[in-house]
């Protein structure tokens, strides 16, 4: 398996990643638009992810597994970079969980963001999430903050935890 920055080549890969995996994803994040869920709407999401490459704020990798055709079996982000600190997010598959995918996107995400300058990576993860929570301690994070009931998801409202790590 390898990473590669998220292209335009990626679209029906990705587009396929996101939607086997929708009902797993919407578990314990809050769901994409449903026009995300189609050539337009994945290739737009691409061509804004290098526009936000392109001024540095964010950067988008997928995890590749060439013995499997290349299909995409992680996503691994960094974004909304403000100076020296920026939020890393990640999704693994769900015939995927389980192996180690989530713990190297994070590892990988983090020596991508010390060779890009970057001192301070956050992540916030919902406490319905504890696998995530889980990686992000065992990469080095802190939690640092509690949000109180800050996201309703699947008609239950959920606490959110922030994360820190120093680089």
């Amino acid at each position: 398996m390898h990473f590669e920055s998220v292209a335009e080549k990626h679209v029906l890969s990705l587009l396929e990643f996101e939607r086997s995996n929708k009902a797993y994803f919407e578990l314990s994040i809050a769901p994409r638009e449903a026009a995300f869920y189609s050539l337009d709407g994945v290739g737009y999401h691409i061509s804004e992810l290098l526009y936000l490459q392109q001024q540095k704020r964010a950067w988008g990798f997928v995890l590749v597994d060439e013995q499997r055709n290349n299909q995409i079996v992680a996503r691994a982000n960094i974004k909304n970079r403000a100076g020296d600190k920026a939020e890393i997010g990640y999704r693994v598959a769900e015939k995927d969980c389980g192996k180690g995918i989530a713990s190297h996107c994070v590892s990988f995400l983090i020596e991508e963001a010390k060779s890009m300058g970057i001192k301070l990576l956050t992540a916030e993860v919902m406490d319905n999430n504890a696998a995530s929570e889980k990686v992000l301690i065992k990469n080095g994070f802190s939690p640092k903050l509690c949000f109180r009931r800050k996201y309703r998801h699947q008609g239950a409202f959920h606490n959110s935890i922030y994360f820190e790590l120093a680089l």
